[in-house]
């Protein structure tokens, strides 16, 4: 406040405001007369002594100025050099191209030339072959040598074809080909015969054919062999010439077109500085007259683009030079302006400060929870005058924050939805649960971590602050306004103030209402303290049992009892099952041995709390699963001990994990003592009653036996009297002989 008061007398240290119209001074005090406001500068006006004429000059409208456009000029004059560039290219690439196909074409001439003279080649190795076998007459080796000739000449035949391949019928040379290769058909087929010939040892015959034979063979294939080679020879020349002058027409376009490519650019260069200099210099003139005191200067505007706009700018700065005086007078209206904004914001202050008050002595005599929440979100809303006020409260787990109280008919809505919001960095209530530091978002479009809530859809800013008790979060207060950039840190620090008042104020209503369950859970226990006296039988014990768990926050409740054999329990018999919110799995009368437990049978004597049964690290993988497929999410287990003597067990399970209250597990030890007390003496009261029965049954039986003389009869009566004690469907009687 007080840094604030400094600058506000250092801004208004020069300046003397006038006295509020209608306000009669004080007694004693003069008036202090308004200052008489100065006359405007005319526009022929005198600055520091010198008296400086405006002269305005005709200006040029921009609409008939001679349309121009640097940036234009710019790209034309890339456009330009592209052009001369991408032909340039366009140029080289297709000689580039010319070279590559003539490359080409010298190195396919090449391949035929080579693959003539191979054939040829081959046929003279074929003869030779034919030589060497005759000489030596031996038919193995004239076969082997003339086939591997023949398989040479055939491969050189292939290559041959291959290179003509792509040859057109009518050219010369295509034709040269195919008679090479027919020439070289004809002496492979007559080396089939001398083979045949040579296998039949008809050496006369071979003799006479290759003396005959050969040279005339071997002048066709040489003939047709020179032939190609000639004609290949000449158009090899031809390719080799095409790829030179290929070579150089790609030397003369990049010599000639680069030196058209340098001329244009220092062309287009030159035209873009003439056309910015001139005006830059004009330009220079100006500022430098006008710096000089000469106030009447303007700029010619002949041109539409950016220094005609620039030219406009100094024009419209050398007259705004003239309007200084006026703009002084503004600053003293701005001034006086502001110091009303900060009267506003004290009183604001001031408002709060009072509200916050009233919310604070308004809330500090409430002890129910509920009530209290419902008080504070409409004072807070009042006399703040926010749009929505509500308090959300953390759940058991610390996971969520539950909508408790909320103001208006959007508020009773998601109070019936159950509205919560989990903890995090997906909203600003989890983000203040989170980090647990308030959070203000001034425009609620713009944050990333705002919830947009349809039933406030006139939410334009929003303020979220934590209530928290000696370091332990309670929950988060939320504020809305229908107003951008409502709030500011002066609302924080009012604001979390009256939140830390509030958490107080919760937090005591929460322990007094804790006290008071507490204190009110003696009247259960005096319930069941009273019905557990006058159960007579096991069914019954666990009946009253049920009931008392049922006025608890429990689900379900079953009543095990112990069957066992030298104080060993061997088998569970269930006495009464109970569930809330779905069909119980076990029904009463079920018996099942220690061993098929869920549970393991030294947990069942002794007491033990769980409030995750799913994260429980004694339940064993089973009881997860029967916990899981039961839907049991925290249970309590009560041994029902009599000294040292288990008898039974009470389990009472909840859906949802979580811890169970002080006042009911108080109830719930009350029940481990007395009902097992209770339960002893109900199956103690049954078996003297099942024994008297059966004492009454068998003086009936004695009584019957001792009225008849018949012993058939005297035993048929026996039989029928035992069936019916014992609940049998039939048996014998048997009689020994000595």
């Amino acid at each position: 406040m007080e840094s604030f008061k400094r600058s506000l007398e250092e801004l208004f240290s020069d300046f003397t405001p006038p006295a509020p119209e209608g306000v009669p001074p004080a007694p004693g005090e003069e008036k202090p007369s308004a200052p008489a406001p100065a006359p405007r500068q005319p526009a022929e006006a005198v600055f520091s002594g010198r008296e400086m004429v405006r002269q305005v000059e005709p200006e040029i409208p921009l609409m008939g100025a001679h349309v121009r456009n640097i940036r234009a000029q710019l790209l034309g004059n890339v456009l330009i050099i592209l052009v001369v560039i991408l032909w340039t290219a366009f140029l080289i690439g297709s000689a580039m191209v010319r070279t590559n196909r003539a490359e080409a074409s010298v190195g396919e001439e090449t391949v035929r030339a080579n693959a003539a003279l191979a054939a040829g080649k081959a046929a003279a190795e074929l003869f030779t072959a034919i030589g060497q076998g005759t000489l030596a007459q031996d038919p193995r080796l004239f076969t082997e040598t003339v086939n591997e000739a023949r398989q040479r000449l055939g491969e050189a035949q292939n290559r041959l074809l291959e290179s003509a391949a792509d040859l057109p019928m009518e050219d010369p040379l295509w034709t040269e080909l195919i008679r090479l290769r027919a020439a070289v058909v004809a002496a492979d087929s007559w080396t089939t015969y001398l083979v045949n010939a040579a296998r039949q040892y008809r050496w006369g015959s071979v003799r006479t054919s290759q003396v005959y034979l050969v040279p005339y063979h071997l002048q066709k294939i040489s003939d047709a062999v020179n032939r190609v080679e000639q004609l290949t020879a000449e158009r090899l020349a031809a390719a080799r010439a095409e790829a030179e002058a290929a070579r150089q027409m790609v030397r003369n376009v990049a010599i000639a077109w680069g030196a058209v490519l340098l001329l244009v650019i220092l062309g287009v260069n030159f035209a873009l500085l003439r056309s910015m200099a001139d005006p830059l210099e004009r330009l220079a003139e100006a500022s430098a007259r006008l710096a000089a005191g000469r106030l009447e200067t303007r700029v010619a505007i002949d041109r539409a683009d950016e220094f005609g706009r620039l030219a406009q700018a100094f024009n419209e700065m050398a007259d705004h030079l003239q309007t200084l005086y006026n703009e002084l007078e503004e600053r003293v209206r701005e001034r006086t302006r502001a110091l009303q904004e900060a009267n506003y914001a004290l009183q604001r202050r001031a408002i709060q400060l009072e509200a916050s008050a009233e919310v604070s002595r308004s809330i500090i005599s409430i002890f129910n929870v509920d009530e209290l929440l419902r008080r504070a979100v409409n004072l807070i809303r009042d006399r703040f005058g926010f749009y929505h006020a509500g308090i959300f409260l953390m759940d058991e787990t610390g996971e969520w924050a539950v909508l408790r109280e909320a103001t208006g008919e959007a508020g009773a809505q998601m109070k019936a939805q159950g509205h919560r919001l989990q903890v995090g960095e997906t909203s600003m209530v989890g983000w203040t649960a989170l980090h647990r530091r308030p959070r203000i978002a001034l425009d609620v479009g713009e944050d990333a971590v705002h919830f947009a809530n349809p039933l406030l859809p006139y939410t334009r800013s929003e303020m979220t602050l934590p209530l928290m008790v000696g370091g332990r979060l309670l929950g988060v207060l939320d504020v809305q306004s229908t107003e951008e950039a409502a709030f500011d840190e002066d609302d924080i620090r009012t604001l979390q103030s009256m939140a830390d008042q509030l958490a107080i104020a919760i937090e005591n209503a929460r322990r007094l209402s804790e006290t008071a369950a507490l204190l009110e859970a003696t009247s259960p226990i005096y319930r069941f303290s009273r019905r557990l006296s006058t159960a007579a039988t096991v069914n019954d014990v666990a009946d009253v049992i049920i009931d008392a768990v049922s006025e608890t926050e429990a689900d379900g409740c079953v009543v095990v009892e112990f069957e066992s054999s030298d104080g060993v329990p061997e088998m569970l018999s269930y006495r009464g099952v109970w569930r809330r919110d779905r069909e119980p799995m076990f029904q009463p009368g079920m018996r099942i041995a220690v061993t098929e437990a869920p549970l393991p049978a030294p947990m069942l004597g002794r007491m033990w709390v769980t409030e995750d049964a799913q994260r429980d690290s004694q339940m064993s993988e089973k009881a997860r699963e029967l916990f899981r497929a039961t839907g049991v999410g925290a249970l309590v287990n009560i041994p029902l001990r009599v000294g040292d003597r288990s008898v039974g067990q009470v389990v009472i399970l909840r859906s949802t994990p979580g811890p169970f209250s002080p006042a009911s597990l108080r109830l719930y030890e009350v029940i481990g003592d007395q009902a097992a007390v209770a339960l002893e003496r109900a199956r103690l009261l049954e078996s003297m009653r099942q024994r008297a029965e059966q004492e009454e049954a068998l003086r009936s039986i004695a009584d019957q036996i001792t009225a008849t003389f018949d012993l058939r009869t005297a035993l048929q009566t026996t039989l029928q009297q035992l069936g019916q004690v014992l609940d049998a469907r039939g048996g014998y009687a048997e009689l020994g002989t000595r």
